[in-house]
């Protein structure tokens, strides 16, 4: 008996020393929303100091003659978007990791490997959950940096995705894209698809504004009226120059 009580207490002590040894060594998973709340705020500010900096580099620069120095423009996105990486990691597997992910894609500069990591994880991990619709809008950015996986994946979501809104949200960045390169046809019939999948106002007032924007401005169409003031002050509109070749220069400064 007293054999049994003893090898009992044994256990005990022994089971106490090493939560107690592991307290010291094992930090409990943070709230996710706080965390990326304040991985976004460190982010904003890093940023705005990093063009305030920018900003007295170029003056100083401009005064001295001189040229600013390439370096001087890299956004420091780098450790931000490391720590992204290292909370995704922790809330691998869960839909808490989407945000820091999506963090990754929209903010990085030349973190080629993270980007690519972060869509592979996206697709092996997350392309059922509802949380990638809060993303998918980044997928066609990194296609540059992650190549055929991003479009892939996007592609995957907007065809196949179980919630109908997800699928909407992607319909509205793929077709975005092929409006962009010109694929008025295909982004038309992307667009088409959102009118029927969704009731939601907001996504099909996104899509109704899209539609007349690429009729408006496909290949073939009549352009949108332009009136403008020409170098000498007089007024005149794009229509008084109907039936000539026309080129129109749009510029400014940022």
């Amino acid at each position: 008996m007293l054999r049994s009580v003893l090898a009992a207490a044994l256990l005990l002590s022994g089971s106490a020393f090493a939560a107690a040894d592991c307290g010291a060594c094992v930090v409990s998973q943070q709230d996710p929303q706080a965390a990326y709340t304040k991985l976004a705020k460190d982010f904003a500010d890093a940023m705005a100091k990093h063009q305030d900096e920018l900003k007295a580099k170029v003056a100083a620069a401009r005064k001295a003659g001189e040229r600013v120095p390439r370096a001087a423009y890299r956004a420091p996105t780098k450790e931000f978007v490391e720590t992204a990486q290292e909370l995704a990691q922790e809330f691998a597997g869960k839909d808490a990791a989407v945000p820091f992910l999506g963090f990754i894609l929209k903010n990085a500069s030349a973190e080629r490997n993270a980007v690519k990591w972060a869509v592979k994880t996206l697709a092996a991990e997350h392309v059922e959950s509802k949380a990638i619709g809060d993303v998918v809008d980044y997928l066609p950015r990194v296609a540059r940096m992650a190549g055929r996986p991003a479009m892939t994946l996007m592609n995957d979501i907007a065809d196949n995705h179980e919630d109908n809104d997800v699928r909407v949200k992607a319909l509205l960045a793929r077709s975005r894209q092929l409006a962009a390169k010109d694929d008025s046809e295909g982004a038309v019939a992307d667009l088409e698809k959102v009118q029927a999948l969704t009731k939601d106002a907001d996504l099909l007032d996104e899509a109704k504004e899209a539609l007349v924007e690429i009729k408006k401005l496909a290949i073939g169409s009549v352009a949108p009226e332009i009136d403008g003031v020409d170098v000498e002050g007089v007024g005149f509109k794009l229509s008084d120059y109907r039936g000539k070749v026309v080129l129109l220069d749009f510029w400014g400064f940022w």
